[in-house]
């Protein structure tokens, strides 16, 4: 399958695993909020963010090992894979270890110093808490094998996994209407098990099908190497913890000021947030390796374009889905939830609004992974992302609003967004002038008319048809794009992708 080929079937994998993942989760999280109540609900946001947390980390780790793996992938070099793979590995089991432990000991400062919860719920925070720890080490621990699935490219097996794993979640949203005791705790336990799943569905299927899963020795242990894999990932680690303490950080300082109540409304937004980035990562993920092996192929002009398009194709793909979300945010959570909690929405939308802003230069994030620049960058771009932490808890502290708060996080994502240009000019040679021709200048027209068309559907169709704004979104937008938002090039490919379409559907006929 050619590159181009495979990019556009793998981001359709991806898609359709994360529409129905999306609209599982989010139904699961309507019977969830109702089985636990707000107050749960928040407890178990707040507890759970350390697996958001490890989350970043995984993201992390997992980007790291899929580097290095993609870029020797493009070398043709089997046996630094091998090699790879097995440090990896290492490195994941003693990050995993150390943090769960870490973790443990931890625990009474973390529930009787730092957080706000009521006392009557303490012993089911805590257990929500063990839980989340087990998450944490087998999360980790699988972080090689699937970043051994996205280095070959294999979307497809990944997103079966990550469907099942929707379904399983589900169920045990159902099953909570049909538990007696302890919800919370319950909860807490089940979402433990289902990562394990996850973690053996994982590792039999790498061990079964690729050569550098089958056998993890000690004697491939190359301490030059290790060391080269954790100095990487102790800056991707850097990046995460930057990312997840803004985001984490803004949760434990409204938690401090209001209450776990205002921690439901965070949550929920979180929720709708962390569905938006599934959908940038269907074809982050899938672009994401032809990045890296274009610089292990010594082609950098090929992979600084492959970062243009990975940009400028994720901004617009999570627009047509966030702008008509922002305008209908009030209806889609008043369906969603049988009771929404206080200022949800208006901080569903400026969280999506945020992830949106990020879009925009995400390619020069993979383009600076794929030579290796982490240092300087994590530094100056992610340290810059953390500032919303601090400026969140000085407008709460000068009496702002909860929503001038959430601004800050907006603020910081469109200019942290906006550096990364300049930085890769400085650093890596990228022109501007030519990411601003065929990125930013060819969006403005579609964005322009999604925009309208949602402002237009928002105003004129009732509140039960929202739906239509979607609809008519997504033709309007992908109209716009292909007739005034794509470069000659990306026309090409995209005229030989209909092409295609056209003649098996004529076969069929």
């Amino acid at each position: 399958m050619k590159a181009s080929s495979r990019v556009i079937f793998n981001t359709g994998v991806q898609y359709a695993r994360t529409f129905i993942g999306a609209c599982i989760a989010l139904y699961s999280s309507r019977i969830i909020l109702k089985s636990l109540g707000a107050s749960d609900y928040g407890i178990y946001n707040l507890v759970a963010g350390v697996v958001t947390f490890i989350g970043f980390i995984n993201l992390a780790l997992s980007s790291t090992t899929q580097r290095y793996l993609s870029f020797y992938h493009g070398k043709n070099n089997e046996k630094l894979q091998a090699k790879i793979f097995t440090n990896s590995v290492i490195i994941q089991f003693v990050v995993g270890l150390v943090l769960a432990l870490t973790m443990f000991s931890l625990t009474p400062l973390i529930f009787h110093k730092l957080l706000n919860i009521p006392t009557d719920r303490m012993a089911a925070a805590i257990a929500v808490y063990y839980s989340m720890i087990a998450v944490v080490f087998f999360s980790l621990i699988t972080v090689p094998y699937t970043a051994t699935l996205i280095a070959h490219e294999n979307i497809l097996f990944s997103s079966i996994v990550q469907i099942v794993e929707s379904i399983l979640k589900l169920i045990v949203a159902l099953s909570l209407l049909f538990i007696l005791k302890d919800r919370l705790i319950y909860y807490g336990i089940m979402m433990a098990a289902i990562i394990v799943i996850d973690f053996f569905a994982y590792t039999i299927y790498c061990r079964k099908h690729y050569k550098e899963c089958r056998h993890i020795s000690l004697k491939l242990f190359d301490k030059k190497l290790l060391k080269e894999i954790f100095y990487f990932s102790g800056w991707m680690i850097y990046s995460a913890v930057c990312i997840v303490g803004r985001t984490q950080g803004i949760a434990v300082i409204f938690n401090r000021f209001f209450g776990t109540l205002i921690n439901a409304a965070y949550g929920i937004a979180q929720q709708l947030s962390g569905q938006a980035a599934f959908v940038s990562s269907s074809l982050l993920n899938a672009i994401r390796p032809q990045i890296i092996k274009a610089e292990g192929g010594l082609n950098r002009e090929r992979m600084l374009r492959l970062a243009e398009i990975a940009s400028k194709f994720s901004f617009l793909l999570l627009a047509m889905v966030v702008i008509p979300a922002v305008f209908e945010m009030k209806t889609i959570l008043s369906i969603w939830l049988a009771e929404v909690p206080a200022h949800a929405i208006v901080f569903s939308q400026i969280m999506l609004l945020s992830i949106l802003m990020d879009q925009l230069t995400v390619g020069l994030a993979f383009a600076n992974q794929a030579i290796g620049n982490v240092k300087k960058y994590s530094f100056a771009i992610n340290t810059i992302k953390l500032a919303a932490f601090p400026l969140a808890y000085l407008s709460l502290k000068f009496n702002g609003s909860p929503t001038s708060a959430m601004m800050c996080l907006l603020l910081v994502e469109t200019l942290s967004s906006i550096l990364r240009l300049f930085f890769l000019r400085n650093v890596e040679g990228l022109q501007i002038s030519s990411f601003v021709k065929k990125v930013f200048l060819l969006e403005i027209f579609p964005v322009a008319s999604i925009v309208a068309t949602s402002w237009f559907c928002h105003n004129v169709f009732p509140y039960y048809l929202f739906w239509i704004s979607f609809l008519v979104s997504i033709i309007v937008l992908c109209s716009a794009t292909y007739y005034t938002g794509l470069c000659d090039d990306e026309k090409v490919i995209i005229n030989e992708v209909l092409l295609k379409i056209k003649r098996r559907f004529a076969k069929t006929r």
